[in-house]
Formats: structure tokens, sequence, C-alpha cells
């Protein structure tokens, strides 16, 4: 709750905007909603608010003020809809009300009867009451019994203000015929019923009710334009219908998707990626309306454009944003290919400077991972993430590609190497096992260490396998490859790797012929990979800017920037409150270390050189940082074994850590930070005789079903009436005898 919120405060058919802040009371809400609605006053309303899939939470007390500031928070929601309801009379209440007309009109009607019939008849009135009153509690209990609908309460929708949006002649619509338009048909939608326009253009607009011809209906309003300060006026309206049926409606056919995009514009500003089906459901729960999914496709998409413009105009301003961020950004780098014939975009490789400073003071190590990209164009963006000394991830470099291929992964490959050779690394890449990316690295970064990570390769050795093998098969089969690879000594890799053949058999031996143990094996890999054995930085990545991927190019870089932005200057600033020698993270694992082994006893064989007695004895190293159950040399941090001779040389811990897990280098990480760049709106690039086109995309529903393999032979089929091996059983045999 550390930034501010706003409340849509929504009364008949006026809403009015509220900041609201952490130390909002519920005192000061009505107070300011009573100030903005005149006709207001403190209880005589009660204040509703909806949430996703909960449209109808109370506000009523400081409490409830409090625990809506923390669900928006968490959900990461900006605004809040408010809902002002006049309170209204129970009906309970309504019926005392009206019997007690009922009585005074009966008791003045009696004043002409003879008085001296009073005394006789007060008695018989007395008992005919009492009588009527007991039958007519009854009627009332065994209507609670009987109709269960009164045990639930009506749901005020969001639609309910829209029956406010048309009231009288000389309103004014600020926003001109747009604004007219819209709220009219939204005005229909919660009245129930149809008009047509008889003119409608953007200076005037006449609508008649749908039914003025079968059922002679009078309802018509007329607006139009005022030229001297561009709003609309109501100028002629009959708001009374004689037409048969008006009544709301769940799926009306006035509402259409351009309707439906003014409403949710502002979710797909919060939440691009914000699904169709999503809409109709939100529609159906906060709105009591049905629409379709085709409809709600077609709104996104318009309030898409509306908020991030159009998509293919988009690629045009490229080349400015390049020339922007290189100007604002000194030392990044920006690189945007087209095709020289067609000029359409192929690529995009961007890696800012304050990154590339940032990477120094991490490890020599990136997880490289693809991502498909679901806006228009789609395409696919390529991350290489690092890892900071607090083991969180740290966004290195990023493309764009039209489609995944071998000539598209060099060319990131070689964008990568030129600003990663000036720093003189010897770097390790985690990949999937991909054969354009094992190319590219060993041709570009030969003397660099190429892992495969341990999560991919373990579904395609499952894959291996059909279904009918039984899970328990598959599983243990992928256990026994785990044991493989995290094996720290070869003695240890190969009887595990004797155990894995004979329970596999061929499919386990088909796998590994391809699979270079140097890869993928801890007692094998040449390299430091520090203990990482799958890609899950870059995936943390990928999930960071996953609802960015449906945005259009530039406002999607934008967004990545901005995020990394806000990162780098939040890790700064954290960085700048801690005060341990190592990262927090770190420490917590130093300490951890240090629980374990504090009751193990150490004994002195040279001047570093030591023997621990833990539940097996092991070797230490000092110097050379080595132990016998080799943990130290496979993580690149101390070891439990390690922290106790440590201890027993009466040694500083500290001096025998990696300095990447130093806070002094995770402070040198962040040190650099990234600069805003003008508003793409604005500006936009002048005197260029680049013009970029957005990619060709095929048309038509994408393929659900994989194409199979040429290398796959599919499984011959004996037939039982013919007795040949093909593909078809006795249902389909055509065979004569």
């Amino acid at each position: 709750m550390e930034s501010a919120r706003i409340a849509r405060c929504s009364y008949r058919a006026v809403t009015v905007m509220i900041a609201l802040s952490e130390h909002s009371k519920y005192v000061d809400m009505c107070n300011e909603i009573c100030l903005r609605f005149k006709e207001l006053k403190v209880g005589s309303y009660e204040l509703t608010y909806s949430l996703p899939e909960h449209p109808t939470c109370l506000l009523q007390s400081d409490m409830d003020v409090h625990l809506m500031l923390m669900c928006l928070s968490m959900l990461k929601i900006s605004f809040v809809d408010i809902l002002v309801k006049d309170l209204v009379s129970s009906n309970k209440e309504d019926g005392d009300h009206t019997t007690s007309n009922q009585a005074a009109s009966n008791h003045s009607a009696s004043n002409h009867a003879a008085s001296n019939q009073e005394a006789s008849n007060l008695s018989a009135s007395n008992h005919v009451t009492s009588s009527s009153c007991m039958v007519e509690n009854s009627a009332v209990d065994e209507n609670e019994h009987l109709d269960n609908s009164r045990l639930h309460e009506s749901i005020a929708y969001l639609s309910e203000g829209w029956k406010e949006y048309i009231n009288h002649e000389g309103q004014k619509f600020v926003g001109g015929v747009t604004e007219f338009r819209n709220k009219l048909r939204k005005y229909a939608v919660g009245m129930g019923f149809r008009f047509v326009y008889q003119s409608n253009d953007k200076s005037r607009v006449i609508a008649d009710c749908f039914k003025k011809k079968s059922d002679g209906c009078k309802w018509c309003v007329y607006a139009s334009l005022c030229q001297a300060n561009g709003f609309f006026y109501i100028r002629t309206l009959n708001n009374v219908h004689t037409c048969m049926g008006v009544g709301r409606e769940k799926k009306s056919k006035m509402i259409t998707s351009k309707m439906i995009s003014s409403i949710v514009v502002d979710k797909i500003r919060e939440k691009p990626s914000i699904k169709p089906i999503d809409i109709v459901k939100d529609f159906k729960q906060n709105y009591g309306l049905e629409i379709s999914y085709y409809n709600a496709w077609y709104a996104k998409e318009l309030a898409k454009s509306e908020v991030h413009g159009d998509e293919s105009l988009s690629y045009s301003q490229l080349v400015w944003y390049r020339d922007a961020l290189m100007s604002t950004n000194p030392g990044s780098s920006c690189v945007v290919e087209c095709d020289s014939k067609t000029s359409r975009f192929r690529r995009l490789f961007v890696c800012y400077g304050a990154c590339i400073e940032g990477f120094q003071w991490c490890r020599p190590l990136l997880f490289i991972d693809e991502t498909f990209l679901k806006s228009k164009y789609k395409g696919q963006l390529i991350g290489a993430t690092g890892k900071n000394g607090n083991q969180g991830f740290f966004p290195f470099a990023f493309a764009i590609m039209d489609s995944e291929n071998k000539e598209n992964w060099s060319w990131f490959f070689e964008n990568l190497a030129k600003v990663l050779t000036p720093q003189g690394r010897t770097i390790t890449f985690v990949s999937d096992h991909n054969k354009d990316v094992i190319e590219a690295v060993s041709n570009i970064f030969p003397t660099s260490h190429h892992a495969f990570c341990l999560n991919h390769l373990k579904e395609k050795l499952g894959s291996k396998y059909p279904l009918t093998n039984g899970k328990l098969f598959r599983d243990g089969i992928v256990e026994l490859f785990m044991k493989c690879a995290y094996a720290p000594t070869e003695v240890a890799f190969e009887f595990n790797m004797r155990n894995l053949k004979e329970e596999g058999g061929a499919p386990v031996q088909n796998f590994l012929d391809n699979l270079p143990k140097e890869n993928w094996s801890s007692a094998h890999f040449k390299g430091n990979r520090y203990g990482e054995m799958c890609k899950n930085a870059s995936e943390s990545f990928h999930s960071w800017i996953l609802e960015l991927c449906a945005l259009p190019i530039c406002q999607m870089l934008e967004g990545i920037r901005i995020k990394l932005m806000v990162m780098v200057s939040e890790r700064s600033s954290e960085a700048g409150q801690w005060c341990s020698v190592l990262c927090p993270e770190m420490e917590k694992t130093l300490s951890e270390m240090l629980t374990v082994g504090q009751h193990w006893n150490a004994s002195r064989s040279s001047t570093s050189v030591f023997e621990v007695h833990a539940e097996v004895s092991v070797m230490v190293d000092l110097v050379n940082h080595f132990c016998s159950c080799h943990d130290w040399q496979i993580k690149g941090f101390p070891c439990a074994h390690a922290l106790v001779a440590v201890q027993k040389n009466s040694g500083c811990m500290y001096d025998y850590i990696d300095d990447y897990f130093k806070l002094s280098y995770y402070r040198s990480s962040y040190a650099t930070l990234i600069s805003p760049i003008p508003d793409i709106k604005d500006m936009m690039h002048e005197g260029s005789e680049d013009v970029i086109l957005p990619p060709l995309i095929k048309k038509g529903r994408p393929r659900t079903k994989t194409i199979k393999s040429v290398s796959k032979v599919p499984r011959a089929i004996t037939c039982s009436r013919c007795g040949a091996a093909a593909r078809h059983n006795k249902k389909t045999c055509t065979a004569n005898f």
C-alpha cells in the first residue's frame, strides 16, 4: 500500500474520483462523498465495492477500508469501483406503512356511519382485526418458507447506474458525440429496450424506439453539437415508452464490441494479458450481462488499439526508439535489422549499458531461454539472464525474433559476444538441449562452457517411454538419471550410469548417444556452473515480463525498460540498507552450514589441510578450496566441512567465500542506473529513411496437432483376419478370401 489508490465513486449517473491512501478512514470517505454529491447526507446511503469474483463487498467501517486497500495492494490494482446506493426501507416497514394508510382511509369513510352503532361494532371490529392479523402473519410466514428467493439479496450490478445516463433535455456530454452514443447505448441496455438511428453523424444524432413501427412507441431522443464549445446537448427527449415488453435482458442486442471496449479499457491498461473468457465472466458477475466470446475478443483488440495504438505502426517507431535508447543510456547496445528487399522486421537486440556494467560483478553465468510473444504479429523473445550475489535473477540482454532458427540464434550470440568480449571473462551458458544453440555457442564462444538444463533433459528422457510402461517405471528411470547428473565424482557417475543403462534398456542408450556427458554431468563438467543445474533464472525473467508479451513491440520494449529501471533502483536502494558482509540469502546459507557442522571435529594434517570427522571423514584443503565431498568445488561456496576446517584454523570464513556473493559486489552490480526515455507518443523520429514494416503472419487458425517426425516409424499392426502385418485391423480389412 505504498502508492495511492483511486476510488471511482458512482452515484446514479455521476462518477467522481477520490484518492485513497493507507491512512484513509471510513468517516473521511463518507464526508468526501457527501461533499462531492450535494444531495447525499451521512447515513442516508451505503457503500459497496467490487473485486475480481466478488462484485459486492460491503464498506462499513475503518476495518473494511483497511482490508480493501490490502486486497488492492495484493492484487496490484490501482483503481477500485465504489457504488453509492441509497438506503431503502425494509419490506416490513413498507408493509406497516401501507397498512396504516389503509386504516386511515377506512377510518375517514367510517365517519359517515351512525354513531349509535360505534359501540356495538367496536367489539366485533377488535375481534375481526385480531383474527385478520393472525391470518396475515401466518400467510407471511408460509410465504417465507415457500419463496426461497426472498432469502437471497439482490445484487447491485455496476450496470444499474446506466439507467440514469439519459434523463432530461439540455443534458450535456463533454465528450461530444462519442460519449453521447456510448451512454445512449448503455442506457438502452440498462432500461431493456432497443433503438434505431434515424440520423447519426458527428453533429447530430436522432434515435427512435425499435418498436416505433410495430407498437407505435413514442420514445425518441434528439441531440446535436454545440459549435461554441464542442459539447453535445440533448435538444428533445420523450423518455416514456408506450410499447410492450420493455425490460432488462441478459443478452441484449444493443451490446456491441465497441461498447464493451469502453468498459474494459482500464482493465486492458492494467492487465494487457487478460483473456476474453475473463471479460465474459466479469460482465456476467459484475454487470449481470451475457456477451459472446467473439465480442469480448474483439472488444479487447479495440481496447488494446486505444491504449497502445496500432501494432503495425509500432514497428515504424523502432528506429526512433533505438536512437533514443542509445542517446539516453550511454554504453547500451541496440540493433534493429529488417529484410533489405521488403523492409519487414526480422530481429532486434537490446542490452542496456547498466546491465553491461552490472554483469561484471555477477557470476560469469548466463541462462538462455526463449518464449513466444502473444501480440498480433507473434514472434519470439530470447533472453540471456544472469544471477546476482543474492541469488536473484539479473536480466542481461534480450532479443526479439520473427522466428526461431539457426540464423537468428547465431545472430543473437554474435551480439552477445560484442558486449561480453571486452570483459575478458569465460562465460558458462545454461540452455535447453537445442542443436542450433549448441552450434552457435561452440562457434562464437569456443572457450566457453555449455551446460544443458536438467529439467529439459528429464522431460526428453521421460518421453522416450510410452505410457504403457507406467508412471512408476518412468519416474524410476528419471531418478536414476538425476543421480548420474548430481554424482560428484567420476566413480559415482559410472556406478549410477551402469544402473541406469541396465534399467532403461535401449531407449536410454539411444538418448545418451547424442548427449555428451561433459554438458550435463557435474562430475565431468569442465567449467564452473556454481551448482546451477537448471535454467530457473531465465524462466523467472520470462514470467516477470509475461504480461508485456501481448503488447505492440515498442510498448513492450518500453515496458521492459521501465520494469528494469525500477528493479535496478529498488535493489540499489535496498542494498544501501544492508550491513552484512555477504548478501542476505548467502548469510542465511552460511548460518545453515555452520549449524550443520557445529558438532563435528577437525584434525590438522598440515598448514592448510584438515581431516573433518563427520558421519564420514573428509579431507579439506583451504588453500586450493577443495573438499573431498566435492560440494565446495561444484557450488563455489564453502560446504559445512570447509567451514569446520576454517574455524579449526582460526581463520575468517569470509576470506574463503567468492567475492560474487559479497555485498560489495552486489552494490556494484546495481550502481549504474537506467535512464528514462521520452514518451513515444510525443516524439516521432523525423528525417529517417528507414521504414520498418511488420513481419508477415500466417492467416487462419494455428495448427493444434504436431507434425509427425519422419524418424518415427509407425508401429506395425497384425490383422487377425488376413494375418498381414500392415496398418489395418479386421474391421478395416479389405482382403478377399
